[in-house]
Formats: C-alpha cells, structure tokens, sequence
C-alpha cells in the first residue's frame, strides 16, 4: 500500500513538471519525480573543477569550438 502511494506522489511530479506547473508538494517521492530528467545546473557542473577560473577557462575553450 505504502509503495502505490509513493508511486502516485512520484507520478504527480512527473505530471506537472512535465506541464511546466511549479511543485505543488514537498513530499520526497513528489519531489523525486518532479527533479527526474532535469538539468542540475551549475553546482553540479563545477563540482569537477579545483577552482572557478578553472571552470571558466573550460568553459571559454569549449564555447569558442561550438562557433
């Protein structure tokens, strides 16, 4: 019972992250489904870099290959 209940929390998410609507719940599987697919920006990103010049430099070089 508990997991069809976490299964449609995690569903709604889904649904309305996909319609564009703002999360509506804070509840974790709601929450879960709502974040799935989504980029996860920049904190992720520059987690792999020692320092922001660093990021920055790859990003400049990696920018002026895509022109």
């Amino acid at each position: 019972m508990l997991n069809h209940l976490r299964e449609i929390r995690y569903q709604e998410g889904r649904r309305d992250q996909q319609a564009g609507c703002l999360p509506k719940r804070q509840d974790s599987a709601y929450l879960e489904g709502y974040l799935k697919d989504r980029p996860e920006g920049l904190d992720d990103i520059i987690q792999y870099f020692s320092t922001v010049e660093a990021f920055l430099n790859w990003r400049n070089k990696t920018s002026d290959r895509l022109k």
